[in-house]
């Protein structure tokens, strides 16, 4: 079985200056030995065409099962994906109120700004990691509330 495909949906992990902790969702266009060509779900370019581009496997994981059943049970601490500028960005639940969740993020590795915002639950998703398996890849939640 081949690890990707022409056609398959997945996430481009964030992985320079800015976009730590990030996960954009592409196409995949095409699949070569060390890298794919993808084309983003979201993000366009000046002429307002879908941004392409060759992508390390390294930086690419399949799309994450959804979640979202969960959503109404989250606490704080808990390790959180929420939808904001395109993409999936991963932060910490610092507070819950009335249908909505105030996240810490965490993309600012190595950065002592502190950035905080409130999300209604729609945009919110459990942060799950993935892992290669024989046969495929196992996925297991990160959920850090006792």
């Amino acid at each position: 079985m081949d690890k990707y495909f022409v056609g398959m949906r997945v996430e481009v992990v964030g992985h320079e200056e800015g976009f730590w902790n990030s996960y954009f969702g592409v196409i995949v266009l095409r699949v070569d030995r060390t890298k794919l060509r993808v084309r983003y779900e979201e993000l366009i370019d000046e002429n307002e065409e879908y941004i392409e581009e060759d992508v390390a496997m390294k930086h690419v994981r399949p799309y994450p099962p959804e979640s979202r059943e969960v959503n109404y049970r989250m606490n704080v601490g808990d390790d959180v994906d929420v939808y904001d500028r395109e993409g999936w960005w991963r932060g910490e639940v610092v507070f819950v109120f009335d249908g909505e969740l105030m996240v810490y993020f965490h993309y600012m590795a190595g950065d002592d700004t502190e950035d905080y915002d409130m999300f209604p639950l729609d945009r919110i998703r459990i942060h799950q990691e993935v892992k290669e398996v024989a046969k495929g890849f196992a996925w297991s939640q990160v959920k850090v509330t006792g």
